[in-house]
């Protein structure tokens, strides 16, 4: 039992493995710092030890002895000793320091070699091709040597990023011998932190999280799906229904004074007719989606989504964005007009809403509380036809 509180070569280089991984030693390395020798404390027996376990205390000094030595009998690192005695015991050395005189040992004892040999061969790619970089290699030699088989690739790609204007191009248009879009995506993180390193700030857009928005190139684009509620100008009788893109979508503003946003899709499909309107496809879209749409601060916005707390978290939100928004078919009158109807919802919020009318708020307030049951909830195509048609009345005509 003695013999485990005593110090082992095995112990001595797995705190050396510590600090290597720690990337100081590598750090001073790159730099081309002058090594520091490292010296370790080595627990050894007392007189006392030894004398209360001779046996134990000649196998650990047998074992240290041969750990310390490369197979070839070479010594693995330097050892100093000091001078025990006692009674009966004479005097004996034992160790009580080790010491790693060069970088090049500590290598040879901690077989990171290939290691230094990495980070040579990044280094001078890096000195010839993207010398902005060789100060991030330095900062960072771990983090580099562990990319070292793709080094030169990502060089590549980070240099044709920094001589193209990436607002013109999509991370496709990427034009390097071996890199492709999967390549970028798989490995952005490490080419994100070079990016940061090499571009000029006014290139990076560091509130966003995506590689594409940080770095300035086109994104996807996002679509909106609509129904023409009326004939207009815009499109042809036959067309009923279009997807645009959003961007393209904001340039054309359609002559309809209302427009309907409606969150399910059979709903929304089959939505009547209406004078002088559309209707949009929410989907659970994004609502900066829609406020990119300028012209629609112009119109009449009506909001008909399911009757739980998230429905009217949007539609909140909605009300946020574009100020005076209208909701049908989500009060009172509606919920208790199906309550045969009504499902449970999955994990509803008790988010503080601020931008709803006081009957709204009500039935926010009466759902969290489960006043008509347990996290009720009434979705979109339960709620009757005849409902909908009624609800309508101030939009359409008496035909």
């Amino acid at each position: 039992m003695i013999a485990t509180r005593w110090t082992s070569v095995d112990d001595l280089l797995a705190t050396l493995r510590k600090r290597w991984e720690r990337g100081d030693l590598l750090r001073a390395y790159a730099a081309g710092k002058p090594w520091d020798p490292i010296v370790l404390s080595v627990r050894a027996p007392t007189a006392t030890e030894v004398l209360d376990d001779l046996e134990g205390a000649t196998r650990w000094s047998e074992r240290f002895r041969r750990d310390s030595c490369t197979e070839s009998g070479r010594p693995r690192f330097g050892v100093e000793h000091r001078t025990i005695k006692g009674n009966g015991l004479g005097s004996n050395d034992v160790p009580c320091r080790v010491r790693i005189d060069s970088f090049d040992q500590l290598c040879a004892v901690l077989g990171t070699r290939d290691d230094v040999r990495a980070l040579d061969e990044i280094l001078e790619l890096t000195r010839s091709s993207a010398s902005t970089l060789v100060g991030w290699v330095t900062d960072h030699p771990l983090e580099a040597v562990s990319h070292h088989a793709i080094w030169p690739d990502l060089v590549s790609t980070v240099r044709w990023v920094e001589s193209h204007d990436t607002s013109r191009c999509y991370v496709r248009h990427i034009d390097v011998p071996g890199v492709d879009t999967k390549f970028v995506e798989r490995h952005r993180k490490i080419l994100g932190r070079l990016l940061l390193e090499l571009l000029l700030a006014e290139r990076v857009h560091i509130e966003k999280s995506g590689f594409a928005q940080r770095f300035g190139f086109r994104s996807k684009p996002q679509y909106v799906r609509l129904r023409i509620l009326s004939p207009i100008q815009t499109f042809p009788p036959p067309i009923t229904e279009i997807r645009l893109r959003v961007d393209e979508v904001a340039e054309i503003e359609l002559p309809v004074a209302t427009v309907f946003v409606i969150e399910n899709e059979v709903s929304y499909l089959a939505f009547p007719e209406v004078n002088d309107s559309i209707a949009i496809f929410g989907e659970g879209f994004a609502l900066t989606t829609l406020e990119s749409i300028t012209w629609l601060h112009g119109k009449e916005i009506v909001y008909w989504g399911d009757i739980d707390t998230h429905g009217f978290s949007i539609l909140s939100r909605l009300r946020a964005r574009f100020g005076s928004v209208r909701s049908i078919l989500m009060d009172h009158e509606t919920l208790l007009a199906h309550p045969t109807q009504l499902v449970e919802e999955d994990s509803p919020t008790d988010e503080v809403l601020g931008h709803l009318t006081t009957n709204e708020q009500t039935l926010y307030r009466d759902l969290i509380e489960d006043r008509y049951g347990r996290s009720v909830r009434l979705e979109q195509e339960r709620v009757r036809f005849t409902h909908l048609r009624h609800a309508l009345a101030p939009w359409t005509t008496s035909a």
